[in-house]
């Protein structure tokens, strides 16, 4: 298992946010549907994100990133577990079509640690291997998923996920195992009884 080296060499990529991949380095990625937040709550989030960032810019140290996600990224999970928007993964039938995806590569292109699929957003913690692109990987997950949705009549949510995704490289063993127990207590964190997917290798 690999793990963030700040003084590494970073590959960036970008949409409307940064996306960070260093190699084989573990990375927890939230990706969520289209009409998950509403405008304004977004645009209030970057702009206040790009602040910070205009002040901070990366790499930082661990307690400028802790201090960037206890305002940013954590603020961003408690809008997505409020459950915004058509919530249209709580069907079984779409949310299985999603894990169907998810592991479709796993351990070909991938590593797939663990996941949870909620309403509204899919949380996944996984491994890159050699070559493979994080872009690519994010965009298989979700066209392929997209594509199937569409095909079976199950939404019409059009289009049925946000073009970008939230991402962050995973820093230490400590780090790996506080990542694998977010996603596996999200669906209580958020109240849920029903309507979600939680999936840990064992």
């Amino acid at each position: 298992m690999k793990f963030f080296d700040p003084r590494g060499d970073i590959e960036k990529t970008a949409h409307k946010l940064p996306h960070w991949q260093q190699g084989e380095v573990a990375i927890f990625v939230t990706f969520r549907l289209a009409d998950s937040l509403p405008r304004e709550v977004l645009d209030d989030w970057l702009r206040a994100r790009d602040a910070f960032l205009a002040v901070h810019p990366p790499p930082w140290d661990e307690i400028t990133e802790a201090c960037f996600h206890g305002q940013f990224s954590d603020k961003l999970d408690q809008h997505l577990d409020a459950a915004n928007g058509s919530c249209a993964l709580q069907d079984p039938r779409l949310a299985q079509i999603v894990a169907d995806r998810l592991h479709h590569f796993d351990g070909q292109r991938y590593e797939l640690w663990s996941y949870v699929i909620m309403p509204n957003h899919v949380h996944a913690l996984f491994t890159l291997l050699d070559g493979e692109s994080l872009p690519d990987t994010l965009q298989g997950w979700k066209g392929v998923s997209s594509r199937l949705i569409h095909k079976v009549g199950l939404s019409t949510l059009t289009p049925f996920w946000q073009p970008d995704y939230f991402d962050r490289l995973v820093r230490s063993p400590d780090h790996f195992s506080t990542v694998k127990a977010y996603i596996r207590e999200n669906p209580a964190k958020a109240s849920l009884k029903t309507g979600f997917i939680v999936w840990e290798k064992s």
